[in-house]
């Protein structure tokens, strides 16, 4: 088993490796490869992301069929890599998201808790996301669903871990109700996309200020060594969800441009990104079975 979770992890690194390669080619780069500039996107968020994701929620599970969810997105990366986006691909994607979502709705059942439903709306907005893409919605309905797969996927596990944090029961009931606006807006952008997605940047917004005010980061600031830096990786993420609620409750999702790129970039490179750098120290270990040292180091790919 390990050394399947340890093949599952090299071939997230390789996706994204991939991801960012198109993401060069998107901004016009001439590089020797067979990645579509298209591809950018999907292989980081679908591919890359979801992989890993998927990957430690296997990991915590300890079930087997829980570990078809990453093999099966990580699949679909590599098949979208080497043939581009096809039908076959698009329905291994799906299936992998089916499998993520099964695997969420087993933990709510396991524990039914706020912060597990949360995790199970955002595996929900995955699978849409994915049936929506298979269908050839337009990108801009499907890529705010995989935003907010990731933000309610994140923010769930963070609300879990504020546990730890004394906090009214108000507070609790603010983080839900933001969460219920998420998915409000989620549904009536398929309709009103305008109105849809600044009722998903609203609740990003207090979602952002929500984890600035009561996430565990703010103890552990105070902290040294792996704990300061877990911290500051984390007040990170929450600063770039807040730029990218903004951004998006100002302008709306914008059909190309800068303004289509930065709220999303705002929210895959610097919320996701940071969070998988504050995860890191626990997530690598859990999955490889090995002790690994903190290392200042590590503050350098956080601060780019």
């Amino acid at each position: 088993m390990l050394a399947f979770r340890v093949g599952l992890l090299i071939s997230s690194v390789i996706l994204m490796i991939s991801g960012l390669w198109a993401g060069l080619l998107r901004l016009g780069w001439q590089l020797p490869t067979n990645v579509s500039a298209m591809q950018h996107g999907p292989l980081m968020v679908v591919a890359f992301f979801s992989t890993l994701i998927a990957l430690e929620r296997a990991v915590g599970v300890g079930k087997f069929w829980v570990y078809l969810a990453p093999l099966l997105l990580g699949l679909a990366g590599f098949l979208s890599l080497f043939l581009g986006t096809t039908a076959l691909g698009l329905s291994i994607y799906i299936l992998g998201s089916a499998i993520y979502l099964a695997s969420a709705i087993y933990l709510f059942v396991l524990q039914k808790a706020d912060f597990s439903f949360v995790m199970a709306l955002g595996a929900l907005s995955l699978f849409l996301a994915n049936i929506f893409w298979a269908f050839a919605l337009p990108l801009t309905t499907v890529v705010i669903f995989w935003a907010s797969y990731l933000v309610l996927i994140i923010t769930g596990e963070r609300l879990e871990l504020s546990r730890f944090v004394r906090k009214p029961k108000l507070a609790v009931q603010v983080f839900l109700a933001s969460v219920v606006v998420n998915i409000l807006g989620l549904v009536v952008s398929l309709f009103s996309q305008g109105l849809g997605v600044r009722l998903v940047a609203l609740a990003f917004l207090v979602m952002a200020a929500w984890l600035l005010r009561y996430d565990i980061a703010r103890i552990n600031l105070k902290r040294s060594g792996v704990y300061r830096f877990m911290a500051l990786a984390l007040l990170a993420a929450y600063f770039w969800l807040a730029v990218a609620g903004l951004w998006f409750l100002v302008v709306g999702m914008a059909q190309a441009g800068p303004n289509y790129d930065a709220p999303l970039h705002a929210i895959f490179v610097g919320f996701v990104f940071s969070m998988v750098f504050a995860h890191a120290p626990v997530i690598f270990p859990a999955v490889l079975k090995l002790k690994i040292e903190f290392s200042k180091i590590l503050y350098a790919p956080l601060v780019l």
